[in-house]
Formats: structure tokens, C-alpha cells, sequence
């Protein structure tokens, strides 16, 4: 090579010519073959690059400029170290290109979407959001996913994910709990928003739980026990006047409970049970607030019955007496007497046979004292036998004209009717009877039970016919004309 300058032959290897001391700049002499190989492989990089994103394109263009100034106006040193960069730049663009970002997954995801190929679209997010957990575009884009694919459960975990991610910004943190607040709002699952919230110290999610969830009510009383009526008042701490519902000895309150307007006035005996909620302006409740009130006034004293249970043969009173100011009321079927039941006045006729009576004691505020049970069994001695007993019925029959005659003849009919003792019954509350059953006898002496019953009293005489009621029980049914 000759100097440009003073055209002196300039050795291999000089910088600088030795007669003028002009700088000489090398450029490399390539192989024709070798150039078109350079070519070839930049272009086949620049088209498989061109295949993944746009960007390739522009990343080639660029690598080109670089190697045509790196060959046209550097010494031979700079090109072989236009060579090297080059490279260097090759491995960064083929890492860069070939390495898949946010944007290839979520590009992926949205075509599958599009082709009607959810679960497919889903599985790129997935993986995606593996790649880059920190990316929270990604992660709110799969959640709208998996609801979209009616998949709630894996929406809320990946919104939650977002939410306790140290890298999230407060604005992400936000949104993802707005999320889940609206997932579980549009669910009607209020208490999970309560939920939500609860045990996290973290600014944002305190100022979120202030928003949705109002404050617990208040009582005016704490629970206990009072000895006379009490005023109940609840309010709404926030001072931004929600509606309180609350139930009394049922189960926790919700909207369609009743609504608080006035204090609660509980001013009669027992044990009561107040649940109340506040209801914000998003339809969530606060936390149940439950408080326990017994009222005890006193109660009357039982009333004193002086008949005491057993057996009694004769007439008998019962008589029962109770506290002033205080009335009297009984039942006779066993059910427990109440301020409906029959009131006692008088003293009452104790009943023939077996019998029960419950009494209770009412003062003038209602309260009632405890049940008082008596069982009694009244027995008049017998003073009528079996015969007497056939006698009385057959001497009544026919004088109802029931019977012709006492031989038991009746009109226009074959033979004569015959009367049996049959057994002792006792009805409750009637006494003691014989059980007479009723025969025709036919006149060939063949007999038939006609089915008719009739009861005498074993201690008067008295007959009357025999019959069930509803339940199978012996009833007495007064005789008359057949």
C-alpha cells in the first residue's frame, strides 16, 4: 500500500508513513464469497427476527448502518472491533427477541380468546404470569379470564396474589381488592367482604374496609339482667345514619329484618336476644352486635289448692286460693293452663272418676306463677248390683215405650229383646258404670246381638246408652225414643 500522500510504499503494519508521517487507514479486503456469506446471514437474521415483532425489523436496520460505518471510516483496529461489538450485539438481539415478554404472552392469550379458545388463552396468561410475577397486567388480564370462563374461585386467588405482591403499586393493590369486592358483592356474599379486610395493617386496605363496611351498631345497654322493664336504644357510630336491623331471639339480621326506628321496650319477664347490623351504601353489613337482657319482675306465688291428689268416695269441693291482686285460671284436659283458659271463681265440683286439673296464678302485669297439678279419682260406693242395674235399664225402656213390656217384647217384631251384664267401665269425669249389652232372641231360641250398649251407674242407677267418641274413648249418650 502506497501513502496517500507523498506516495511512499508503506510497509506492512505501519500506521503512519515514515517520509510525511500521514495517519494510513486499513480497511480490510474480504473475500467476495465471504462478504456474500456476511450478507446472507444478516439477512436470514433479519427475516427469522421480522417473524417475531416489528421491532426486528428496525433492530436489523440498525446492525447494518453499524457494520457499514464500522467498515468505511475506522482503521482496521476499530473494524475488527466493530467486529466484536457486532457480536456482542447479536447475542443482546437474539436474547432480546427470543426471549418471550409480557406482551408475547398477553398477544397470544388474546388471539385464542378471540378464536373462542378460553381455557387455551388461560394457559398462556398462566404461563405468562409465571414468567413475570411481578407484572400485574398479566395478572389483572387473567383474572378478567378466568371470570369470563365463570371461574370466580381462580379469579379472586390471582386478584389476591396481586394484592400481597411486595412489587404491587398501591394503585394495583387497589384495584384488586375493588375486584374482589365487586365478585363478592354482585354474590350477595357480604360476610366474605367483611372477611376481606380483616387482620391486614396495611393503609390502603384499611381505607377500603372503611368504604365498604360500615362500623358495628351500638347499644345503649349492655347485657344482663334488670329487674324491671328496660329502654333499648341502638345507633350508628359513623354518624352517616345507616339503616339498623335487628331480630329478638332469632337468628342474625339481615335487610328484610326489622327495621330500627325507636327503642326497643322490653317490659315483660324473660330472657331476650338482640342481634343488630349496620347495612352501608354498597349493601354490605357490618359485623353482628348481640347483647342479652333478662327481665325479672318477681313472679306471683302458686296458687294453693287445698284438695290434695287421690282417691275420694264421696262429694268433694275443690277450692284454690292465691295471692291478692292475683286471678285464678284452670284447665280439666291436661294442657297448661293460661289468661284464655277457664278462670276460677268458685268452688269447683270435684268430678266422678278420674280426673286432672292444672291451675295458675296471673297478677295484674301478666306474670304468671308456676303450674299447679292435681289428679284426683272420685269412686262413690256401689249401691246398685248388676241386677238391679238390668232392672233399672228394662223398667226405663219401657217406659220410653221402647219395650212393650218388661219380658222384652217390642212391636211388629219376632221374639223379645234380652238385657246382659257385660262388664264395670269408669269415664273420666263420670263414674263408675255397668256395661249392659242388648240380645234378640228369636223365637226358634237362636240369639243375636244387636250391637246396642247401654251404662248404668253402679252408685244411682241412672242408665244411658253407651257409644265412642272420635278418639275411641266411652261416651255416655242420653236414651230417647227409638
Amino acid at each position: 500500500m502506497k501513502c496517500p500522500n507523498c506516495g511512499l510504499e508503506i510497509p506492512e503494519g505501519h500506521m503512519y508513513c515514515d517520509k510525511c508521517g500521514t495517519e494510513i487507514n486499513f480497511v480490510p479486503e474480504f473475500e467476495p464469497e465471504v462478504q456474500n456469506q456476511i450478507d446472507e446471514t444478516l439477512l436470514g437474521l433479519a427475516d427469522e427476527l421480522n417473524k417475531e415483532e416489528r421491532i426486528k425489523r428496525e433492530r436489523k436496520e440498525k446492525i447494518e448502518k453499524m457494520i457499514k460505518a464500522i467498515f468505511e471510516r475506522k482503521p482496521l483496529i476499530m473494524a475488527f472491533c466493530g467486529v466484536l461489538v457486532l457480536i456482542i450485539l447479536f447475542v443482546i438481539a437474539y436474547n432480546s427477541l427470543f426471549t418471550k415478554n409480557a406482551s408475547y404472552y398477553m398477544n397470544l392469550a388474546q388471539k385464542e380468546r378471540k378464536a373462542g379458545n378460553m381455557d387455551e388463552a388461560i394457559e398462556y396468561l398462566v404461563e405468562g404470569y409465571k414468567a413475570h410475577p411481578s407484572n400485574s397486567d398479566i395478572a389483572f388480564r387473567l383474572a378478567d379470564y378466568y371470570l369470563e370462563n365463570n371461574d370466580e374461585a381462580s379469579a379472586i386467588d390471582t386478584l389476591l396474589s396481586i394484592a400481597s405482591s411486595s412489587s404491587a403499586s398501591e394503585d394495583d393493590i387497589l384495584n384488586a381488592y375493588e375486584s374482589i369486592v365487586s365478585i363478592y358483592e354482585q354474590n350477595g356474599e357480604y360476610d366474605k367482604i367483611t372477611a376481606l379486610f380483616d387482620g391486614s395493617d396495611n393503609v390502603t386496605v384499611q381505607g377500603l374496609h372503611n368504604k365498604y363496611v360500615p362500623s358495628s351498631p351500638i347499644f345503649s345497654l349492655e347485657s344482663g339482667t334488670y329487674d324491671a322493664g328496660i329502654s333499648v336504644s341502638i345507633s350508628d357510630p359513623s354518624g352517616k345514619n345507616y339503616s339498623i336491623y335487628y331480630t329478638v331471639n332469632e337468628d342474625s339480621p339481615s335487610d328484610s329484618s326489622i327495621l330500627y326506628e325507636n327503642e326497643i321496650v322490653l317490659d315483660t319477664e324473660g330472657e331476650y336476644t338482640i342481634k343488630a347490623v349496620c347495612i352501608g351504601d354498597y349493601s354490605i353489613p357490618s359485623t353482628v352486635v348481640e347483647r342479652t337482657f333478662v327481665i325479672e319482675k318477681g313472679m306471683p306465688s302458686a296458687p294453693e289448692i287445698m284438695e290434695a291428689s287421690g282417691e275420694y268416695n264421696q262429694n268433694t269441693m275443690i277450692v284454690a286460693v292465691c295471692d291478692a291482686g292475683c286471678t285464678i285460671f284452670y284447665t280439666t284436659d291436661g294442657s297448661d293452663p293460661d289468661m284464655e283458659s277457664k278462670q276460677y271463681i268458685s268452688p269447683i265440683t270435684m268430678p266422678v272418676g278420674t280426673s286432672t286439673f292444672k291451675f295458675i296464678a296471673y297478677d295484674s302485669e301478666g306474670n304468671c306463677s308456676e303450674i299447679v297439678e292435681r289428679e284426683y279419682h272420685l269412686v262413690y260406693t256401689r249401691l246398685v248390683t248388676t241386677e238391679q242395674a238390668v232392672n233399672n235399664l228394662v223398667n226405663t225402656l219401657v217406659r220410653l215405650d221402647i219395650l212393650l213390656d218388661t219380658s222384652g217384647k217390642v212391636r211388629g217384631v219376632d221374639g223379645h229383646y234380652e238385657y246382659i251384664y257385660n262388664s264395670d267401665i269408669e269415664i273420666a269425669g263420670a263414674g263408675e258404670y255397668y256395661v249392659i249389652i242388648e240380645q234378640h232372641v228369636r223365637n226358634d231360641g237362636t240369639r243375636t246381638n244387636t250391637g246396642l250398649m247401654y251404662a248404668v251407674n253402679t252408685h244411682d242407677g241412672s242408665v244411658n246408652r253407651l257409644g265412642y267418641d272420635s278418639s275411641g274413648q266411652y261416651t255416655l249418650i242420653t236414651i230417647s225414643n227409638r
